[in-house]
């Protein structure tokens, strides 16, 4: 019987990431399972694992390189190879005090962790798996049409310009790994109700993740440094 693919998936421990990996789990998927709180991603990995999914989970902070490197060498003992890579974990810290939504009232801090996990972290930690990255396998970067240039609006300027460098991440990876025929594609859930998103956002879990899924699980010679809601392209 051949070797399950797998898959990583980072921001695992609720929501979107979550989501994303009871799905690719069901596929028949591997899934590893990244997450900032430990609780909860143990809590996740039970949930998991009781559903009759094969999950395997460890702590990542992926705005430092020493966790990240840490996960990534977990990973590799978990599996020689990685099919599917789910940029997930992500921010939304411009909020709170008056004027801290606006570009010019942002604190500074906020918006480089912003950075440091949205934009960052992604890229380190493609950089520590991309030699493992199987041939033909997929990179989802997890994005925000907030982050698109052709519709860019008002305030949370960290979280859009977050976004919209990694789309940028995006499209440069797409023609660096694409000798491998590995595809990185961009994938906007919408505005979903998640702790991030609130109870009045207008898309369930289920919408957002669908399009995720498609793009983790697209067929070889599928499109690579798009950008893609509900596996349709959408403007960067």
């Amino acid at each position: 019987m051949p070797d399950k693919p797998v898959a990583v998936v980072t921001g695992a421990s609720r929501g979107l990431g979550f989501e994303s990996a009871r799905k690719l789990g069901r596929l028949g998927y591997r899934v590893l399972l990244a997450a900032s709180t430990t609780e909860r991603l143990k809590a996740a990995a039970a949930t998991l694992t009781g559903e009759g999914l094969d999950v395997a989970a460890r702590r990542l902070d992926i705005a430092r390189q020493a966790s990240v490197d840490a996960f990534a060498k977990w990973a590799l003992r978990q599996a020689p190879a990685i099919d599917v890579l789910v940029n997930c974990a992500g921010v939304w810290l411009e909020e709170g005090e008056p004027g801290a939504e606006t570009v010019l009232g942002a604190d500074a801090g906020a918006v480089r962790r912003t950075f440091a996990v949205n934009t960052f972290g992604p890229w380190m930690l493609v950089r520590a798996l991309a030699h493992a990255i199987a041939p033909a396998g997929r990179i989802v970067n997890v994005t925000s049409g907030m982050g698109s240039l052709t519709g860019m609006g008002r305030d949370r300027y960290g979280y859009r310009a977050s976004k919209a460098a990694l789309n940028v991440l995006t499209v440069t990876l797409a023609h660096e790994l694409g000798t491998r025929g590995i595809m990185v594609n961009s994938a906007c859930p919408g505005w979903v109700r998640t702790d991030m998103g609130g109870p009045q956002a207008t898309r369930s879990i289920a919408e957002g993740v669908s399009g995720i899924v498609w793009a983790a699980t697209l067929p070889p010679g599928g499109p690579s440094g798009g950008n893609f809601r509900d596996g349709q392209p959408i403007a960067f």
